[in-house]
């Protein structure tokens, strides 16, 4: 009986996706399964898990919606299934792991607190495209939130995205995200160089991972605020050993390309990151086995010769 309700729960959400979001998610299911088989792991299915991952999906899948028409997609000249596989994933990801970090601390959050999430992770996701594949500046970029500037047409999504932020975040009561943007001149670091791969993983990082608690919620407790950096810093770790054999081809220089040893590092730095959530979490259980899982999947999927960037972001 409880396999029912929990079948027909997740067939409900699975209905009440868009179209769009409907195709990704039978071929990202079915690409997972692939990968599972290539693993040698094929995981059984967990339908009360399988629930809770549509709900995040749903909710990603509503936020991408709203932001992205037909005619932002024509306007722009891109095709909508590619955004879509392109944002939705990092979004997905990003609600994960920052939704897990609340609960860690036994911060509540509102739904519209996730729908800001997501927000800030499409406009992360868009301004590093703009910057990696696009090549516009750090100064380019940042006047599609000045309003009153003059921007190309490709700048448009980026300028929507922070308008839609904004408009879930009252600055009465997000007043300290809008005072942690005044220091967004710090991105400006971001390259890809050997020079500045230590800048941005250690500097960098952790004022991205506090946009997106501050979107979140009005206020960080202290415990909370002083384990961001190493959770940053392992997903910033974690992004550079999943592309590492993209970024070495394009001499693209990360912290994970100029490491000795890649997936040792990224093994120590998740369990830094459970020894300092184990003491200062009061409910840590849940983010330390997802930061191991995360961790242990994506090593094993580059042992394996996967690439995870196109299982995760471009099915199409």
């Amino acid at each position: 009986m409880i396999n029912l309700k929990l079948g027909l729960a997740a067939l409900a959400v699975y209905l009440s996706l868009s179209q769009t979001g409907k195709v990704f998610l039978r071929k990202a299911f079915m690409r997972c399964r692939q990968i599972d088989k290539i693993l040698g792991r094929l995981v059984p299915v967990n339908l009360r898990q399988v629930v809770y991952f549509l709900k995040i999906l749903k909710l990603c899948d509503k936020v991408f919606s709203r932001q992205v028409s037909g005619r932002l997609c024509s306007d722009l000249e891109r095709d909508k299934s590619a955004m879509y596989a392109r944002f939705v994933p990092y979004g997905f990801f990003s609600l994960l792991l920052w939704g897990k970090m609340l609960e860690a601390f036994n911060i509540p959050y509102e739904e519209e607190a996730q729908e800001r999430c997501v927000l800030v992770a499409f406009a992360h996701r868009e301004w590093d495209d703009l910057f990696d594949s696009s090549k516009y500046s750090f100064g380019d970029l940042v006047k599609a939130f000045d309003y009153q500037a003059v921007i190309p047409e490709q700048l448009f999504f980026l300028r929507q995205l922070k308008q839609a932020l904004e408009g879930l975040a009252s600055p009465e009561r997000f007043g300290a995200y809008y005072q942690h943007m005044q220091g967004f001149d710090i991105c400006r670091q971001i390259e890809y160089t050997r020079e500045k791969a230590a800048i941005v993983l250690e500097e960098v990082a952790p004022f991205m991972a506090c946009i997106f608690i501050y979107a979140m919620v009005p206020e960080i407790p202290t415990k909370l605020k002083d384990s961001l950096p190493p959770v940053a810093r392992w997903m910033y770790m974690l992004d550079g050993l999943a592309d590492l054999e993209h970024d070495r081809f394009i001499n693209r220089v990360t912290y994970m390309a100029i490491v000795e040893d890649p997936e040792a590092t990224m093994r120590k730095q998740s369990e830094l990151c459970r020894q300092l959530l184990l003491h200062n979490a009061p409910n840590p259980d849940e983010l330390n086995k997802f930061l191991d899982l995360v961790t242990s999947r994506v090593i094993n999927a580059r042992k394996n010769g996967v690439d995870i960037e196109s299982v995760f972001f471009n099915v199409r």
